[in-house]
This record gives structure tokens, sequence and C-alpha cells, in this order.
């Protein structure tokens, strides 16, 4: 049961300083769009002293394309990319746009050995991969229908290859395992003790599994972008739709559900359920917190 209504919240403002938002489903409309009131308040935030933080599970270009909307790319505009295995500075990657090889303030990567086995192990599960590689961008096995919505989605080109050639000198942000539900759900139920180990498994889509090295999650990277910047984890607000998001919610000051989560787990850890991501539910947070 959420702590508070969206009525009693005002009440109870801490002087949080940190928006932490994530993308799809959250601050972006069904249309993939930042609807006009809340662009209108989170620029009115911004006014008043709040750092926004976009959290997400794409590549940096979507972060910048989405964060330049709300207010100029200065040293302090940061993004959290690839569902938390990379902690982002906008700034120096505007000055130097890359789909791979870009600089990080931080990152957690997986060996290419480790990724050609977990691939190997989706594969005879009946389902295909692709991901993101330090050096590569965004790579696919080919062009099925949900790695075709990946590359349409992330802004930034690809590479087709063989997974079962990579070599632990190259380095992945995560791997996505993607098929049929059904095949998701058995794939998932069927992991093997040693990637549970490792990475963070989190079902982002219904044709979707993502793995995350070294266990990381949003809330790691959120926890590890506040020590760089001096924010205590209690003064920032995180807001979330999905499973990805669900340790940045439980960590922040003040966790979000958006109305729209599916996940019931999600909505019972959350201090607050807003409305959809249709209904400007952002906006009808951060209104009351300002």
């Amino acid at each position: 049961m959420s702590r508070y209504t969206l009525e009693s919240l005002q009440n109870h403002a801490k002087g949080y300083r940190l928006l932490a938002l994530d993308l799809d489903g959250t601050l972006l409309t069904s249309e993939k769009k930042i609807s006009p009131r809340t662009l209108r308040v989170l620029k009115q935030a911004i006014d008043k002293g709040f750092a926004i933080v976009l959290t997400t599970g794409r590549h940096p270009r979507s972060a910048l394309l989405y964060s330049e909307q709300l207010s100029p790319i200065t040293e302090k505009s940061y993004a959290v990319c690839f569902n938390g295995s990379a902690v982002i500075s906008l700034q120096k990657f505007k000055e130097k746009p890359a789909d791979a090889g870009f600089s990080c303030l931080s990152a957690n990567l997986a060996g290419g050995d480790m990724i050609a086995d977990l691939a190997s192990y989706v594969h005879s599960m009946g389902c295909k991969v692709h991901g993101y590689s330090r050096e590569r961008g965004l790579v696919i096995e080919d062009m099925n229908p949900q790695s075709k919505r990946e590359v349409c989605h992330s802004g930034c080109g690809y590479q087709q290859i063989d997974f079962s050639s990579c070599t632990s000198a190259e380095g992945f942000f995560k791997l996505i395992a993607v098929g049929q539900s059904q095949k998701i759900d058995a794939l998932r139920t069927s992991l093997p003790q040693r990637f549970l180990d490792y990475f963070s498994v989190l079902r982002t889509d219904p044709d979707f599994l993502e793995f995350i090295p070294e266990r990381s999650t949003k809330g790691t990277a959120l926890a590890s972008l506040c020590d760089l910047i001096g924010i205590g984890l209690d003064r920032t607000v995180a807001f979330g739709d999905a499973e990805n998001d669900l340790e940045m919610i439980k960590l922040a000051g003040l966790g979000v559900a958006m109305g729209n989560a599916q996940q019931q787990q999600l909505k019972d850890e959350a201090d607050v359920v807003t409305l959809s991501n249709d209904e400007d539910g952002v906006a009808a947070v951060v209104e009351r917190l300002m």
C-alpha cells in the first residue's frame, strides 16, 4: 500500500532536488512524446533548482534527444542508460556523439566470452538476441521483428554479428533475449545459476528479457550518480512503470509508480501511485512537489 495519495503528497515534500525519470511508459506518452503540460512543469522544476536525470534502457542518443527538449545541455546534464550499466555525461556525449566507444562516468560491462555463452543458451531455448557492445554499438544477429524494433527505437546504427565469435576483449552494456512471449517465459524460469549470479535479469516487454552485467540496475546507477554529484538518495524522486524501475523506486527518497504500471509489486513498493503516462502522471506529482 502506498504511503501517500496524490492529494496528500504536497504535505510531505522534503526538499527533493533530483527527479529520476524513466522514458517509455513514464515521461513519454504512448506516442513517444513529452506532453505539453509535462514539458512545461519540468521546465518550471528546472528553474526552481531541480536536477532532471533520465534513466532508461536506451542508448545515450535517446537520452540526449529528450533531455534537450527539457533544457540546454550543460556539465550538470546526466543520464542513466542501458538499464543501469552506464552513467553518462550528456555534455561529453553531445561533444563527441557516437554509436560506440563513447565515454562513461561509470560502466559495468560483461565480457564477450560470457555474452557468447549466454547467447548460446538463449538460442537453445528457441530465442534470439541483440545487445549493446562498447566497441560496436547495437549488434544484432538478424532482422527479426524484435531486433528490427530495437533498431528503429535506438536512434543509432547497428552491426549484424555472430555472437558465438565474441571474445573476452569486447565489453557489453547488456544483452537482450527476444522471442515469443511464451518462449521468453520458459527461458527465464530455466536460467542456469551462473547467469543469475552475474546479471540482473529484467522483463522489459512481453517479448524482451534483458541481462544487465554486474547485477546493475537503475537503482545502483542512481546511487552511483548521487555519490558523484553530492545529492543524497533521500532527496531524489524516481518515476517508473516497469520491472526495470523497481530497484530505483525502492532506493529513492520518494518512489513514484505510474498508473499504467502493469506490475502490482511496483505499485506496492512505491510511495505514491500517480496517473498514467497519457494523463500527465509525472506532471501531477512534480506540481505538488513544487
